[in-house]
């Protein structure tokens, strides 16, 4: 049968939270754009959305289809192997494969009726040449600023808009709203092209010029340029011609020629070649060859190295071998904070194009990446959601911080994990991984027991640094001694003070921001707490507000209690800002900066903060758990833990884990150069065990002990685990839900099931919660069985006209 004149129908994937996709039928005159992977536009309830193609066929449905609307791509945006990577997502984290794709694809890939268009004021529209559909759009944004979908629809009286919009992005006269959120400026660089007449006609534009030797070498230049290209960047035109920017503004005013800011790629490819790197130590040079040996044999390799070991010069080893075959390779971070550093020791020492891909990256480069990614481009450095690149020969892929909780994602859907995600798409691409950490997670550390992991140890710090000598200081002894200074031991300020005399530096470690985390009156106890989050309220004096970390909910600090009227209010505990306030009391001599949330949260500031602590312009830094990660300075020989005991008193089975982690590699950053580092450690439980391990950095008694506990607590890594979230406002509504929920799995699961039971939080931003837990074996059908009862029993669950507004979550493997 010939099936050229047979009805085509499609398969589209919407980003939407729907379990399927859903057939479309092509227009005879569409037929010859359809092919997997491209976008079309297609109406979902009354509602305009671009989708992906994912297959195409004659089988014609029995129900009646709506039509591809428009097909908006020449080739395809997403590589063969990815779906195939999203379905696995799908399916291993319990989550629509439309919600994959929502979290996968950059803004500017996914255009729905709902999408608002802004202005591109830097853009000069009588310089481009736009049709009438374009130009109207272009004009009507001028005067509006923004603009829907539906308005664009209204405004061309057309269903077919979105090629229009897809023009106009190219052409950088509009944005997606959301990405000018990050004060997107575009990169520009001025170009100079002839006006018409004098682009055929020369002689008339040189006699115009004829009294000014300069003008005329310019047109010459221009000219001659002109036969290669239709517009030259004026840059070249001053340094062929010799000439300066008067000149050209002259030919300006006489109408001689045109000059535009153009925007510019800013993934231009770098010519560098790699600098000056250091030989490997014998060390190194034996972790190497082992990681190669463990990816000859096909294995995921741990690399455990202790802080300061060098295992980013490894890395770097690793990657130019990759590149200079002409393979990708992938560095993803567990921090955006963590890009700047990691990419300034990367750039002079890596060969080829270094892309840098995350949130924080306006949506058109994102877009501008994600083509680069398919085209071939060498090196890509970002968050987890640059997993999500549609890579074309990805090779390697290096997790370093791979312990980091970071690489989970809590929400939106699919609740991912960077990490183990990573080790499939690499397994889904024949690529290798290496993980990499001086406190690896207990469950890649199990892994290497079984052999699923090569192991690799590197037991030494790089060169001539040694690991810090730690101290554990009792506050109980200080309290009752009187060596307390406000949060301050009398040691750890004498060492502050001693380190800051002798020209080196400070980091202090306390894992609260804000000013304090508590108000309470002192003759009722009343507490300022969240109205929509079972938390209280932490002051922060910046703002002169208390503030909920949960929900963002903020009021004033109160002067004298709402419930009883007494004015005696307290402010309990620390934040970074509180500890920052008493050094400058007891220390005013220390150049001191914070590093948290508040004060990183604008870019440049936390760029700002980074580079005068590396050219000694500061002192100390006071952060959270931001400055634990990865950070490597030279003249760092102190670092100070307020409060140890903050950190092993969470209600987790992980707690234990964490605490060691963020310990460890907070002393870390103490003593990396030449110059031996000191820890000072504040703790009330100085002879916790964990503390114990963090004294003498044994990681191996700490794991042995952590992995006896989890065998007798039946938790992850031998069994894994799968949260169920039940969310509602009414908290008996939730609670009933909890229960049916939890009695349906019961009854198919038995002892596997743990709950509902109340979470450390019962309501966060206005909803009460339950959680069910479901311990599950190591066992792939297992696994997809259960999740499949999950699945029908969340489905039961939203036919139940009394629980079915309860809001059900699924996450696997919650970190």
């Amino acid at each position: 049968m010939d099936t050229s004149t047979q009805p085509l129908f499609v398969e589209v994937l919407l980003p939407l939270a729907i379990p399927q996709t859903y057939t479309y039928a092509v227009p005879v005159d569409l037929v010859d754009k359809i092919k997997y992977g491209v976008r079309v536009e297609v109406p979902l309830r009354r509602k305009l959305y671009s989708g992906l193609i994912l297959d195409q066929h004659h089988k014609r449905p029995i129900s009646k289809l709506k039509h591809v609307i428009s097909v908006l791509d020449d080739i395809p945006i997403i590589a063969e192997h990815q779906i195939e990577f999203w379905t696995w997502m799908s399916r291993y984290y319990a989550a629509h494969l439309g919600e994959v794709m929502s979290v996968a694809l950059p803004s500017g890939l996914k255009l729905s009726s709902e999408t608002k268009y802004v202005y591109n004021t830097a853009i000069d529209l009588d310089e481009l040449s736009l049709s009438d559909d374009e130009y109207l759009i272009a004009e009507a944004l001028s005067i509006q600023h923004e603009l829907t979908t539906d308005l664009i629809k209204d405004i061309l009286d057309k269903k077919t808009v979105y090629p229009v919009i897809k023009r106009l992005m190219e052409q950088r006269v509009l944005y997606i709203k959301e990405e000018l959120q990050y004060r997107f400026k575009p990169k520009t660089e001025d170009y100079v092209q002839l006006k018409p007449p004098y682009d055929k006609d020369l002689e008339v534009a040189m006699d115009m010029a004829s009294r000014s030797e300069k003008q005329q070498r310019a047109l010459l230049t221009i000219m001659s340029a002109a036969k290669k290209q239709e517009w030259i960047r004026k840059k070249d035109i001053y340094e062929k011609a010799g000439i300066d920017a008067s000149v050209i503004a002259a030919l300006k005013k006489k109408g001689i020629i045109a000059v535009e800011a153009k925007e510019i790629s800013r993934l231009a490819g770098r010519t560098t070649v790699k600098h000056d790197l250091t030989e490997l130590s014998l060390a190194q040079r034996s972790a190497y060859d082992e990681i190669e040996t463990h990816f000859t044999e096909g294995r995921v390799a741990l690399l455990h190295g202790v802080t300061g070991s060098g295992k980013t010069r490894i890395y770097i080893e690793l990657i130019n071998k990759v590149l200079e075959s002409g393979g990708q390779a992938l560095l993803p971070l567990p921090e955006i904070a963590l890009t700047n550093q990691i990419v300034g020791r990367l750039e002079d020492q890596v060969t080829g194009d270094l892309l840098v891909y995350h949130s924080k990256i306006n949506d058109q480069k994102r877009v501008e990446i994600w083509k680069a990614a398919l085209s071939g481009s060498h090196l890509f450095v970002g968050a987890r959601s640059s997993l999500f690149l549609p890579f074309s020969d990805l090779q390697l892929i290096i997790i370093d911080e791979e312990h980091d909780p970071s690489f989970k994602q809590d929400s939106p859907s699919p609740r991912y994990n960077g990490r183990d995600s990573a080790i499939m798409l690499a397994h889904l691409k024949g690529a290798k991984v290496l993980l990499g950490s001086a406190t690896p997670s207990i469950e890649s550390r199990y892994n290497s027991d079984l052999r699923k992991y090569g192991y690799i140890h590197l037991t030494e710090r790089f060169g001539a640094s040694v690991l810090p000598e730690i101290e554990v200081v009792s506050l109980k002894e200080c309290y009752k001694k009187g060596l307390m200074r406000d949060n301050f031991s009398v040691p750890l300020i004498d060492a502050i003070r001693e380190t800051v005399s002798v020209g080196e530096q400070v980091i202090l470690f306390q894992n609260r921001r804000g000013y304090a985390p508590v108000q309470r009156c002192n003759f009722c106890e009343w507490k300022a707490e969240c109205p929509n989050c079972d938390v209280s309220l932490t002051y922060h004096q910046s703002i002169g507000d208390m503030k909920c970390h949960y929900c963002g909910y903020r009021q004033k600090k109160r002067d004298k209690c709402p419930d009883c009227g007494n004015e005696d209010m307290h402010l309990l505990g620390a934040g970074t800002e509180r500890i920052e306030e008493v050094l400058a009391t007891h220390l005013p001599e220390v150049r001191v900066a914070r590093f948290d949330y508040d004060t990183t949260r604008n870019k440049a500031r936390q760029d700002q903060i980074l580079a005068d602590f590396h050219m000694g312009n500061l002192d100390l830094i006071v952060g959270t758990q931001m400055i634990t990660k990865g950070f490597d300075f030279d003249h760092i020989s102190l670092v100070g833990i307020i409060n140890a005991d903050s950190l092993l008193s969470y209600p987790d089975f992980r707690a234990a884990e964490r605490s060691f982690q963020l310990l460890v590699q907070v002393a870390g950053r103490a003593g990396r150069r030449a110059t031996k580092g000191k820890v000072i450690i504040q703790a009330f439980d100085t002879d916790h065990p964990v503390i114990r391990d963090v004294l003498t950095y044994d990681y191996e008694s700490f794991y042995k002990r952590e992995l006896a506990d989890r065998k007798l607590s039946v938790f992850p890594p031998l069994f894994s685990l799968i949260a169920v979230w039940l969310r509602h406002k009414d908290l008996q509504k939730t609670k009933a839900a909890a229960l049916k929920l939890s009695d349906m799995l019961k009854s198919k699961l038995g002892k596997r099931v743990q709950g509902p039971i109340d979470p450390p939080l019962l309501r966060v931003r206005g909803a009460y919660q339950q959680v069910i837990y479901i311990r599950v074996e190591k066992e792939l059908k297992t696994s997809q069985r259960i999740k499949t009862l999950i699945a029908k029993a969340q489905s039961v669950l939203a036919k139940d006209k009394e629980v079915r507004q309860v809001r059900v979550t699924v996450d696997v493997d919650p970190y």
